[in-house]
């Protein structure tokens, strides 16, 4: 063959060749295109990732303070009062009290199996009244008609202050029993007061002025001597306490 004729065969291998490689590389373009664009770009991935917002936990509400409320003597038998205060309770301080019985002291709250008596406080249903009733039990011992004695912590009396209290037994039992009021000073020792209760009666309502003390700092004695069979001299002051008229 001529060598013109070789040459020519030669360059139209080459030109198709090219053609078929040109050919395979159009096709694959778009692919790898199409690829590099859908990777978003390290800087776009860090800026779409801070725009989205952080959820912020939602702090607990705080616990609202409620003032407690005054109680309602009237539930219980007392009249009902102008605007005042509770001054002193003889409930909620009963345990600050020294109790005994003919030189006995006596635990606070009491031993309910001690036939030297005890005293305690006692929930306000056991005699029908509401559960938060302030309530004072007392028991005398069941031997020689004793009385059991109290001696609460000092107080000062102001002009308007009244000793307010229900007297009654305890439900379901039948006493016969004196509830005494005194108190004691650095001078010495005095009877306020004393009310002669049988079961059969209803209730006694007390609410007795304090107004011969006004000005003195005093102990009070809240005290309560079996007349009857001392197996059920079950003595209840139902919420016994020191009312201050607001001036």
């Amino acid at each position: 063959m001529d060598l013109p004729i070789k040459r020519e065969q030669m360059m139209n291998k080459k030109i198709l060749s090219l053609l078929l490689l040109g050919l395979f590389l159009a096709g694959c373009a778009p692919v790898a295109a199409q690829s590099l664009q859908a990777l978003p770009s390290p800087t776009q991935a860090v800026v779409e990732s801070a725009a989205q917002p952080t959820a912020e936990p939602t702090p607990a509400p705080l616990p609202t303070a409620t003032a407690a409320a005054d109680p309602d003597f009237t539930l219980v038998g007392l009249p009902a009062e102008a605007e005042g205060e509770l001054a002193f309770d003889f409930v909620a301080q009963m345990c600050d009290a020294e109790w005994h019985t003919r030189g006995v002291s006596l635990p606070c709250p009491g031993d309910t199996e001690s036939s030297a008596g005890y005293v305690m406080k006692l929930d306000g249903e056991v005699q029908g009244l509401p559960s938060n009733t302030n309530i004072l039990l007392v028991y005398t011992p069941q031997e020689g008609y004793e009385t059991i004695f109290s001696k609460y912590p000092a107080f000062t009396v102001q002009e308007g202050d009244r000793f307010r209290v229900v007297l009654a037994c305890k439900e379901h039992t039948f006493c016969d029993v004196e509830f005494v009021l005194d108190f004691s000073n650095e001078e010495g020792s005095a009877g306020l007061k004393n009310w002669r209760y049988l079961f059969a009666e209803e209730p006694l309502v007390v609410d007795y002025p304090l107004d011969a003390l006004a000005g003195e700092t005093v102990q009070f004695h809240l005290n309560v001597r079996a007349r009857g069979n001392p197996v059920e001299a079950y003595a209840v002051w139902i919420a016994p306490h020191i009312y201050r008229p607001a001036p």
